[in-house]
Parts: C-alpha cells; sequence; structure tokens
C-alpha cells in the first residue's frame, strides 16, 4: 500500500515508538471507527505495524520499525514533506548556494516528532529563507553553512562529513569540494 493511500500511516511515522490506542487513532486521524478498523487490519496484514494486549488492559498498536518496508517508506514520506513544503525548490532557486545536502535523521528516515532537519551548505545561504519552512514543517532547521573549503576542512570533524556524504543530495555534490573522508 502507498504512502498517501493510507491516511493513519502518518501516526505511526511521526511517532514510531508511541502506543497508539484505537481511540487516540480516531482522534489523532478525524476518522469513523469503521475507518480507522479497517486501516489498521490493512497495516496489520502488511506487517507494517504489532497489535499488543497486555493482560486486562486495552489493546495498543505500535509501529514495526525494524521492518524495512516501514523504514523506506517513513524515508519516502519525509522527503516528501520537505518536497511538498517548497524547501528543496528555494534551495535549488538559490544560485550562490553550489552544494545542498539533507542529513540526518530525515536523510536516513529515523526521524521523530521533534526531530530537527539537518542542512549541510556549501555556498552563499543569505537567501536561504529558514523561518519560513521553520513554521511550515514545525521543525527546527539546523544549517551548518560554509562558504569555503578551507572553512568545511577546518571546522568539519571528519565523522560529521561522513554522515554528511551518506545524506540525501538535494543539490551538487561533495566531489568538487575534494574533502577526503576518513572515518
Amino acid at each position: 500500500m502507498a504512502i498517501g493511500t493510507n491516511p493513519i500511516k502518518p501516526l505511526f511515522f511521526q511517532s514510531p515508538l508511541q502506543h497508539w490506542h484505537f481511540k487516540d487513532i480516531i482522534r489523532e486521524s478525524g476518522l469513523s471507527r469503521e475507518r480507522v478498523n479497517f486501516y489498521l487490519r490493512e497495516l496489520l496484514k502488511e506487517q507494517f505495524i504489532l497489535r499488543k494486549k497486555p493482560t486486562r488492559k486495552q489493546p495498543y498498536y505500535l509501529a514495526k520499525i525494524q521492518n524495512s518496508g516501514f523504514r523506506m517508506e517513513k524515508r519516502l514520506y519525509g522527503l516528501s514533506l520537505l518536497q511538498e513544503s517548497g524547501l528543496f525548490e528555494h534551495l535549488l532557486s538559490i544560485q550562490k548556494i553550489k552544494t545542498a545536502i539533507l542529513f540526518g535523521s530525515f536523510a536516513r528516515g529515523d526521524w521523530g516528532k521533534s526531530s530537527d532537519i539537518d542542512l549541510f551548505v556549501y555556498g552563499q545561504d543569505t537567501n536561504l529563507d529558514r523561518g519560513k519552512f521553520e513554521l511550515k514543517l514545525h521543525r527546527e532547521l539546523q544549517v551548518f553553512s560554509f562558504k569555503s573549503v578551507s572553512e568545511i576542512k577546518k571546522k568539519v570533524s571528519p565523522a560529521l562529513l561522513f554522515n554528511i556524504a551518506k545524506g540525501f543530495n538535494i543539490k551538487g555534490t561533495l566531489e568538487p569540494l575534494e574533502v577526503s573522508i576518513h572515518a
């Protein structure tokens, strides 16, 4: 089932460790009991979620975060949120930005409700409207901005550079920077 066809999937993406009770899913999704029940059965069939029933307690649902399909869809969902916000288009439109890379939890797909968005920027980011996107996405935009290769070599640890290199390229690449990664 695709991301857009099940309206309760985003609840499990946003809070994958939360124990979701049926009534909470109804309240958060705004759907009827019947629709929520239908979508939960679909997610259980896909092994996207687990249903737990502790003794003498109400059952709850939990994201099956070890499922590779869940992790991949969550990553795609996070990237689609950033795309729909206009962030990628905005970064691409700033001509003085040579390289822009999304890294960290959003690039890996293991972000949570309170995770920030990590961006590496090489070039001039003075036209980056950080506040606009923080309001749209309800998340802090953590921008690691550098104007020269020497500044990157001086200020960026090899471990951070390795994480950036594993990120999602929005614009440009690390190759022109001729920065060697030793981790």
